[in-house]
């Protein structure tokens, strides 16, 4: 089975599962706490979820986790290359809490495909390894569009 199969697969099993979360109505503290955390001014459109997919690499980046405890719904599951399974615990707890606010946040580019509230992202992050050789690193993410933001419900490192 190749890999593409595999991330395709889980996208469209995870996308089934994307309705349920439509109805989950987050608490009005937390919508409040995330409004100034959160990406400004999202729209159903595929320029929205390409500036969430730049926040989201820029707050790894700069070590901020709140912004992923207000993008990732809490059933938020993402799978690596070696087909590991992470959580949004393991997601978050993975950004470090001091990072080096000179580094250069590299320019992601997305193709992004919206369905009405359901949305998909493939990014490519071009940058360089520990040896300064180029790296390109591609994944997919996929949201879904409730209480006037998008939230990410699952993820693939391809």
């Amino acid at each position: 089975m190749s890999d593409r199969f595999i991330a395709v697969t889980c996208f469209i099993c995870l996308s089934a599962s994307s309705m349920m979360h439509a109805q989950t109505p987050a608490s009005a503290q937390t919508q409040s706490g995330c409004a100034t955390i959160s990406t400004p001014n999202q729209k159903k459109d595929e320029d929205t979820i390409r500036r969430i997919e730049q926040n989201w690499l820029t707050a790894e980046y700069r070590g901020k986790p709140q912004f992923l405890e207000c993008l990732l719904e809490p059933d938020y599951r993402t799978s690596g290359r070696n087909g590991k399974i992470r959580s949004r615990k393991d997601v978050i707890d993975r950004v470090p809490q001091i990072t080096d606010l000179t580094r250069e946040v590299p320019k992601l580019e997305s193709i992004v495909f919206v369905h009405g509230d359901v949305a998909s992202a493939h990014s490519i992050l071009r940058t360089t390894d520990k040896a300064g050789n180029p790296k390109e690193v591609h994944f997919v993410d996929s949201y879904t569009f409730h209480d006037g933001q998008w939230h990410a419900y699952s993820g693939a490192d391809l």
